[in-house]
């Protein structure tokens, strides 16, 4: 966890920026090809109106609007504040399969070297100006909450800030990730365990396997399962069980924030832009256009916790 200065003000959003479950090409191919069809019907209808000529006199192709009868061409930039000012057309047409030129072949990844080589900048590699590392230790039990912390081995440690407590976790802000880790190392936590405390792996597997004896929501039901399984040959039962794990991530999880009275900085790597920002509003009390979020590439996220890492990050960067 990385923070630079204190700073503090909510925010509810309708839209998000976002990408996961892999399904990018299962939600968005029919928008996408729409929205790109719209924009190229508005770049057209922009050149059309420029050289005073029908729409339909004109075509698209690699970056430029073309009017084949004068020769006349013109690249999309050179009509983009134009297009942006066109009316939005009602219906669009969709391009052909068969006048497609990019989908369906192969191409290579242009982030490929740069994650080979070591120049990719993922979330954990910002350093802003002023920049301060904080690492923590959390509660072991899920629901399990700080109930004491002696500290002052920790507060020793050279290059180390501040310790930090909060509800489930220790934070220890220091100038550099070493000295931060041996803070945390020196620091003697006592940890409430909660409610949880007790709870093992036995008596989750348990509670699931209770569970399913129970009537539950039939999705789908196809063909008559009791009947087959009556008159099959052959009978194989047998109950599978793997242990709880982590949907974790690869690259630690990590925020930088700059945390201001007057605005807010993220740097994180991570798939739902438009919900960091709006955590980072309602958390810091600021406006949503008062949060500004410098997206990098993620170490396989993973549906790993965004908001609380956000939320963490700027109750440590408040209390610093």
């Amino acid at each position: 966890m990385q923070l630079v200065e204190p700073g503090r003000r909510h925010y509810a959003y309708d839209h998000q920026q976002a990408t996961g479950n892999s399904n990018a090409v299962r939600a968005a191919w029919q928008p996408l090809r729409q929205a790109g069809a719209t924009a190229r019907t508005l770049l057209v209808a922009a050149a059309a109106k420029r050289w005073k000529v029908d729409p339909a006199s004109c075509r698209v192709q690699s970056g430029e609007v073309r009017h084949e009868a004068t020769g006349r061409r013109i690249k999309y930039g050179e009509l983009a504040a134009d297009a942006a000012r066109m009316p939005m057309p009602e219906r669009v047409v969709l391009k052909r399969p068969e006048d497609f030129k990019l989908i369906g072949t192969p191409a290579k990844r242009l982030d490929t070297p740069a994650k080979v080589n070591g120049t990719a900048i993922y979330g954990i590699d910002a350093r802003p100006p002023g920049v301060r590392i904080a690492t923590l230790a959390q509660s072991p039990v899920f629901g399990g909450r700080v109930k004491s912390v002696d500290d002052a081995a920790a507060k020793g440690v050279k290059g180390v800030r501040q310790i930090v407590r909060l509800d489930d976790a220790v934070a220890v802000v220091a100038d550099h990730m070493g000295a931060a880790k041996k803070g945390l190392a020196a620091l003697k936590i006592e940890w409430d365990d909660g409610p949880h405390a007790k709870l093992s792996t036995q008596d989750i597997a348990g509670e699931l396997e209770k569970a399913t004896l129970s009537p539950g929501a039939v999705a789908q039901n196809i063909g008559n399962v009791d009947d087959a399984l009556a008159s099959a040959a052959t009978k194989v039962e047998a109950t599978y069980q793997v242990p709880f794990l982590a949907h974790a991530t690869m690259e630690p999880m990590n925020c930088t924030v700059d945390a201001r009275k007057d605005g807010c900085e993220i740097w994180i790597g991570n798939q739902a832009v438009a919900r960091v920002q709006a955590a980072a509003a309602k958390t810091a009390g600021l406006p949503l256009d008062k949060v500004t979020v410098h997206n990098h590439l993620i170490g396989a996220d993973l549906g790993g916790g965004w908001k609380p890492t956000v939320q963490s990050a700027l109750s440590r960067s408040r209390s610093m």
